[in-house]
C-alpha cells in the first residue's frame, strides 16, 4: 500500500511539473510574442486616436476613406459590442456617405427574409427570429439577443428614410445548397459582383460587418483567399476596419466539437492572450480606456504602421490559424484602422 502511495504522490508532483512548466513557457513565450510597447508607435497613435461613446465620431476619417467604394468591419465573433459598432458604423455611413446597401456574411435566402422584416409597415418579430436563428446555421456565435436587438433598432431607423435612403441587405455568402467547390471567400466576390451587376448599382457604395479573416485586404503566408483581398484586386477600393477585444468575454455556444463553460462564456481569446496573441497589440492597449471603445487610424502619412507588421501578426492557440503577413506587405496593406474593445460582455441567448 506504501508503495502505491509513493507511486501516486510520484505521478501527482510529476503532472503538477509538467503543468507548471507548461504554463511558465506560456507566459514567457506570450510576452515575447506580443511585445512591450514602443515610444514611436505610442507617440503616433495618441494623436490618431478617437474614442467611441454611443455614437461614432467621423474627425479620424479623411476624404481618402470616403472615396472607397467598400467598408468592412472584421471581427472576432462572440463578442457584444461589435454589434453595437455594426450599428453605429451603418448609421453614420448612411447620414454621411448615403451608404444604403449592407452586404452580410449570410445567404440570400436569409437576406430575402432579412429585407421582408425591414421592409414590413409593422414590425414582424417573428420574421426577424427566425432570421438570427437562421444564422445560427452558420455563425453560432454570432445568433444571439444583441444581433436580434441590433437589426430590431436598424428596422427603426429605416422606418423614418426617405425611400431613396432605406437600407438593403445583400447576402452574399454561399447557400447551403451551393455544391461547388470553391471557398466562400471566392463565392462572395462572385455573388457580390453579380448582384451589383442584376441590380444595376454599380455606382453605390456598401458596408458590412464580416468575420475578421474576410476583411484583410491582402493574403498571408497561408495562401488562402479572402473576400477583402478579391475586392482590391478586383480594383474596387475598400476600407478596412478590424476590432480587436480586451479584458472582455466571448460568447461560446455549446458545441460537440469543443467543451464549453456552463455559462457559455470565456474570456482567455483576446488580442492579449492567453490563447490569442496580436503582436503590439500592448501599444493600443495603453492607450485605450477600460469599458471604453477606442478607434485608432494606422494609414495617416506619417505612420510607423505603414512600415509594420505589428497589429496584422496573429497567434492563435487554439481556434483558427496563424496569420504571418506576406515578406513585402504591412498591417496597412491588411486594413486601415482598429477599433480595440475593453471589457465588452459576452453575446447572449435569443430569449
Amino acid at each position: 500500500m506504501k508503495k502505491i502511495l509513493k507511486i501516486l504522490k510520484f505521478t501527482f508532483i510529476s503532472l503538477l511539473s509538467i503543468i507548471l512548466i507548461f504554463l511558465i513557457y506560456l507566459y514567457i513565450s506570450n510576452k515575447v510574442f506580443l511585445g512591450s510597447t514602443d515610444q514611436g508607435n505610442l507617440d503616433y497613435l495618441a494623436k490618431n486616436n478617437v474614442p467611441v461613446t454611443t455614437l461614432i465620431d467621423g474627425k479620424l476619417f479623411d476624404e481618402d476613406f470616403y472615396k472607397s467604394k467598400v467598408f468592412l468591419l472584421g471581427e472576432i465573433h462572440g463578442y457584444a459590442d461589435n454589434q453595437t459598432l455594426d450599428r453605429e458604423m451603418l448609421f453614420f455611413l448612411n447620414k454621411k456617405a448615403g451608404i444604403k446597401y449592407y452586404i452580410a456574411e449570410m445567404d440570400s435566402i436569409t437576406a430575402t427574409k432579412l429585407n421582408s422584416f425591414l421592409l414590413k409597415k409593422s414590425k414582424d418579430e417573428v420574421i426577424l427570429k427566425d432570421v438570427v436563428v437562421s444564422i445560427a446555421q452558420r455563425i453560432p456565435q454570432q445568433s444571439s439577443q444583441q444581433l436580434f436587438d441590433k437589426w430590431n433598432a436598424i428596422y427603426d431607423y429605416n422606418q423614418k428614410l426617405a425611400d431613396s435612403l432605406k437600407i438593403t441587405v445583400l447576402g452574399i455568402d454561399k447557400n447551403f445548397d451551393d455544391t461547388s467547390k470553391g471557398s466562400r471567400d471566392l463565392a462572395m466576390i462572385s455573388n457580390f459582383k453579380n448582384l451589383i451587376k442584376k441590380r444595376k448599382i454599380e455606382n453605390e457604395k456598401f458596408y458590412g460587418l464580416f468575420g475578421y479573416f474576410h476583411t484583410l485586404q491582402s493574403q498571408a503566408e497561408s495562401g488562402r483567399e479572402t473576400f477583402a483581398a478579391e475586392l482590391k484586386k478586383s480594383g474596387i477600393k475598400t476600407t478596412s476596419i478590424v476590432s480587436y477585444t480586451i479584458d472582455s468575454e466571448m460568447y461560446l455556444p455549446k458545441n460537440p466539437q469543443f467543451p464549453t463553460p456552463e455559462n457559455e462564456r470565456v474570456d482567455w481569446l483576446n488580442a492579449d492572450g492567453p490563447f490569442m496573441l496580436v503582436k503590439g497589440i500592448n501599444d493600443l492597449k495603453e492607450l485605450s480606456a477600460p469599458k471604453a471603445v477606442t478607434l485608432f487610424k494606422l494609414n495617416a502619412s506619417n505612420s510607423p504602421y505603414l512600415k509594420s507588421k505589428n497589429l496584422i501578426s496573429l497567434k492563435s492557440r487554439m481556434f483558427g490559424e496563424n496569420i504571418v503577413p506576406l515578406d513585402n506587405l504591412f498591417v496597412t496593406d491588411y486594413f486601415q484602422y482598429v477599433f480595440v474593445l475593453r471589457n465588452s460582455e459576452a453575446l447572449s441567448k435569443l430569449k
